[in-house]
């Protein structure tokens, strides 16, 4: 079957579906709708609990929550005179009166923030709003938590995730995720919608999001809803800023590392549309150059980024946002006139989405999105030139759909397709040695079911996915559910089957040398069944307690073949992995947060296995591969006293797994009596050692004070206050005869020294 014709017949199906969901809406909402956005300072506010109370009598009670775009709907409802109460942690409580007439009647909610809650730290939301998400594994961060966490120089969202359970760092070099046993590429990573290949700046040591533009972070660890696809483990969604609609304002940042400016606006003379834009980068070459005249082997290194936005407001509450990306990265090393090494990379992302109420219940988005990424690296060793180069291009369209077909259930289906472009050149000596190019295509549709049954919630979904290398076709199901124990203790249950076809190569060292390649028709996707049952404790708004088990079983998984090379002139997957492993990972994560007062912060634990088994490697034995932790402590505490913060952070974690070696051999050829040998390292059991145990801590103070009239803030962080040097990884000096190996470690302490000043 072709991909013309699939495309045709699952696209004219997903319509009909649409098109007699719709029907059956229309049919089922009687009465009078109310409808309206949750705003703050002109920008949209999510998760808002919104509900209307019948006056007089209090007869009828009804209630809903915003959506990510600050959208409520309630429907069905009699006309009559209503009692409003719109509540969320962080802002003050609304109370309004409203008169609901059919066939629908709109308000707009303006929310002012508290000056009571405002400085707490709020991780999940309200209790309210935390009830109603069914998802297990689902973290939700703000703008003002991500400010607060102690960092190198600056804060940074990828790294703020590192310290909650079940997710860890690859090192200190790296704002990569191994996410409940998962490598950082079964990890989907996105930008307002649009995947980031290799999010990484400064070899992993800062991430490609730059915290002025970041609105929050919600993270899937597993288990994730049918919306999202194309990866084995979890999802990492970033949302940008919404433009400020009201006043121009703004904020400059100057650090020890780097310097950022962001600003943000309103458009035209009615104030209903507005922009921002980012901007953040390194000034290290004053500092390098200095260190360079007495060390000619200090490197020549930048990072830059730029963010910019831009929402239209239109006629009947439709909007257009386009968000676009922009950062390099770039590296050179110069030994001498005829050894040098030259690293470059970068992404590039753009979206543009469209959201329209079609009917009085009926809301879609439209969205075109193209991702970019590429990197080259160039080495030259006595006049012996090698370079390698990967570019991926990613371009995609959907649209989306959602709608309340009764007032207990929500419905949202979509379609996808992405067309992808896979280049991968390696030359050595002038000479091309492999030159892999591919350009499949992915056609996705999902549909899931939100369910709320008396005081259950039950969220069921699928996904459908063609991939056109190899003429695969997939289903893919989702299920979770959440169920009351008691009014403040919550189970819930979550499950479904993944696929992934995008693999990261990795090395040991930086991220600037991995590069994605996808799986051919070569060999099968990898696939992963996840389950995870969580228990969620409220005992108070202050305080949070969770415990959550989970289990992924893996098939069809792939490991780099490090003996691969380019001898044929055209290579699959079969020549660049060793495939047909399986695997699996599970751990306990137990949780504990205060999440109001002057003192804030949490602690997480947790507890994992993860294995490998492939038939060529470790002689078909399983193994543990170099993201399995068996232990993983995290605790974040966060202090407010007047116009000063303090803050720490502290990790402890299980050593990385490594190979060890066993024996060293010393070879010499007969044929070549000139008394040279060849050493060799014969390896160990595959990962049977360990590193020492990692730990580190993290402090910070700052202090808010007026610059020149305009509020402003300064931080003293430091990084590894003691100056733990972790272990980083191993390796054999063959020009010794012995198997001690040689270690290298992480960073020392860093200390480092910024402010900001609003605009």
């Amino acid at each position: 079957m072709t991909f013309h014709r699939i495309s045709q017949t699952f696209g004219r199906g997903a319509l009909l579906v649409l098109i007699a969901l719709l029907g059956a809406a229309v049919d089922i909402v009687q009465g009078a709708d109310l409808e309206g956005r949750t705003i703050a300072d002109g920008k949209p506010i999510a998760l808002v609990d919104v509900v209307v109370i019948r006056l007089p009598g209090e007869d009828i009670r009804r209630g809903t929550n915003s959506d990510d775009a600050g959208t409520f709907r309630i429907e069905g409802i009699p006309e009559g005179r209503y009692a409003l109460l719109a509540t969320r942690i962080g802002y003050a409580t609304l109370r309004d009166t409203v008169t609901v007439s059919a066939p629908e009647t709109r308000i707009d909610l303006s929310l002012v923030e508290s000056a009571i809650l405002m400085d707490a730290v709020d991780v999940s939301g309200d209790r309210f709003a935390e009830e109603r998400q069914v998802q297990t594994g689902l973290v939700e961060i703000d703008r003002e938590l991500l400010r607060q966490l102690p960092a190198i120089g600056e804060s940074d969202p990828l790294r703020s995730l590192q310290m909650l359970p079940g997710v860890q760092a690859a090192s200190d070099f790296s704002s990569g995720l191994y996410i409940r046993g998962g490598g950082p590429d079964q990890t989907l990573v996105m930008l307002d919608g649009v995947p980031i290949y290799n999010p990484t700046h400064a070899f992993g040591f800062f991430s490609t999001f730059n915290t002025d533009v970041v609105d929050g972070i919600t993270l899937y660890k597993s288990a994730y809803p049918a919306k999202y696809g194309g990866r084995l483990g979890a999802v990492v969604d970033v949302r940008s800023l919404d433009p400020d609609a009201e006043k121009v304002e703004g904020e400059v940042g100057i650090g020890t590392v780097t310097t950022h400016l962001f600003l943000t606006g309103p458009a035209g003379r009615d104030h209903r549309s507005g922009w921002y834009f980012g901007a953040r980068r390194t000034f290290l070459e004053p500092f390098l150059a200095a260190a360079r005249s007495s060390d000619p082997d200090i490197p020549h290194y930048y990072f830059y980024d730029l963010n910019a936005g831009y929402r239209w407001s239109h006629a009947g509450g439709a909007r257009t946002r386009l968000t676009v990306y922009n950062g390099r990265d770039r590296l050179r090393f110069d030994l001498d006139d005829d050894t040098f090494a030259r690293l470059r990379w970068g992404n590039t992302a753009a979206s543009v989405t469209h959201t329209r109420i079609l009917a009085t219940h009926f809301l879609m988005r439209a969205r075109a999105a193209v991702s970019h990424y590429r990197s080259t690296s160039s080495f030259q060793y006595l006049s012996t030139p090698a370079t390698f180069e990967n570019r991926v291009l990613d371009l995609s369209g959907g649209v989306e759909a959602s709608w309340e077909a009764t007032p207990s259930q929500r419905m949202l289906a979509g379609l996808e397709l992405t067309r992808y472009r896979f280049d991968f050149d390696q030359v050595f000596n002038n000479e091309r040695q492999v030159d892999y190019r591919r350009t499949p295509s992915d056609l996705s549709g999902y549909l899931q079911d939100d369910w709320t049954l008396g005081e259950n919630r039950l969220q069921t979904g699928v996904r459908t996915r063609y991939f056109t290398d190899g003429d695969r076709f997939f289903v893919e199901p989702r299920l979770s559910l959440s169920h009351p124990l008691s009014r403040y203790v919550r189970i819930k249950l979550a499950g479904g089957l993944y696929h992934q076809y995008v693999q990261l190569v990795s090395t040991e060292g930086f991220s600037a040398a991995d590069f994605y390649v996808p799986i051919d028709g070569s060999t099968p996707p990898g696939r992963s069944y996840q389950a995870t049952v969580a228990v969620d404790w409220d005992p108070s708004p202050t305080y949070q307690l969770s415990a959550e088990t989970y289990y992924t079983a893996l098939r069809n998984v792939v490991s780099y073949d490090n003996d691969a090379t380019g001898d044929n002139e055209v290579i699959t997957a079969q020549d660049i992995f060793v495939t047909g492993g399986r695997g699996w990972s599970s751990g306990l994560e137990l949780f504990a947060q205060r999440r109001q007062g002057p003192l804030t912060g949490w602690i997480g634990y947790t507890l994992g296995w993860t294995r490998r088994t492939f038939r060529e490697l470790n002689e078909g034995r399983p193994f543990p591969p170099k993201y399995d932790r068996r232990h993983d402590l995290s605790a974040v505490m966060a202090w407010k006293q007047n116009t000063w913060t303090y803050a720490a952070n502290f990790t402890l974690g299980t050593g990385q797994a490594f190979t060890p070696a066993s024996a060293l051999l010393a070879i010499r050829n007969p044929a070549e009596d000139n008394g040279q040998f060849e050493v060799i390292v014969l390896p160990g059991e595959r990962n049977s050692a360990r590193l020492l145990p990692y730990h580190r801590l993290d402090v910070s103070v700052s202090r808010d004070f007026r610059f020149f009239g305009h509020p402003a803030s300064w931080m003293f962080q430091i990084f590894n206050l003691y100056s733990r040097r972790n272990e980083w990884f191993v390796q054999y000096n063959i020009e010794h005869l012995t198997t001690d190996a040689r270690i290298y470690r992480m960073l020392p302490v860093i200390p480092s020294l910024g402010m900001r000043v609003e605009l």
